[in-house]
């Protein structure tokens, strides 16, 4: 069964100065980048899951600012993460990867049975992802030290984070585990 790694919306645009949570997923790059590379050596396909906003999408923008934007560097995965001759790149339009696109047919292309969720935010496209693999097949696992939340309602990011990852575990059977437990 091949496992692939999803790096949800690790973007150029999510790392900008203005983005939310930001020193937190800057902490999260030499991390990352050793675990992909671990990934890479063990033949798990990288698919990097970007967001891809549209400035005529009224729906999306009366709640969110435009970052993001298709085919702008912004859009593009984080440079020093992404291997352009290995990793494939899925765009997304809502917070689920899976959510019309065509994220299912190019890991059943790639004959990927699993998952590994990395990315951000915990608690919108990780979750909401995870709960959409699991509805399709496909058992998923949350790198819990390569997700971040956001404070939400008076929350912390710490006790979104949490409640985030307990959510996941429980609606869609996901196992949590780190990257020292995933990389031994």
């Amino acid at each position: 069964m091949k496992e692939a790694i999803l790096v949800l919306d690790m973007t150029r645009d999510s790392i900008a100065p203005e983005a939310r949570a930001v020193e937190k997923r800057r902490d999260l790059l030499p991390r990352t980048a050793e675990f992909l590379a671990w990934g890479r050596r063990t033949g798990r396909p990288i698919v990097f899951v970007c967001s891809a906003r549209r400035r005529t999408d009224g729906w999306f923008l009366k709640h969110w600012e435009l970052a993001n934007e298709i085919w702008t560097d912004g859009q593009a995965p984080i440079a020093e993460l992404f291997e352009r001759d290995s990793d494939v790149v899925v765009h997304k339009r809502r917070y689920s990867g899976f959510f019309d696109s065509d994220l299912d047919l190019t890991l059943r292309e790639l004959d990927v049975r699993s998952l590994l969720l990395i990315g951000w935010s915990t608690s919108l496209a990780v979750a909401t992802t995870a709960i959409d693999g699991w509805q399709l097949g496909y058992p998923t696992t949350i790198v819990t030290d390569l997700t971040v939340a956001h404070a939400w309602g008076g929350h912390s990011v710490e006790e979104t984070q949490q409640w985030s990852l307990e959510f996941i575990v429980a609606m869609a059977k996901s196992k949590l585990a780190t990257t020292a437990e995933l990389m031994q």
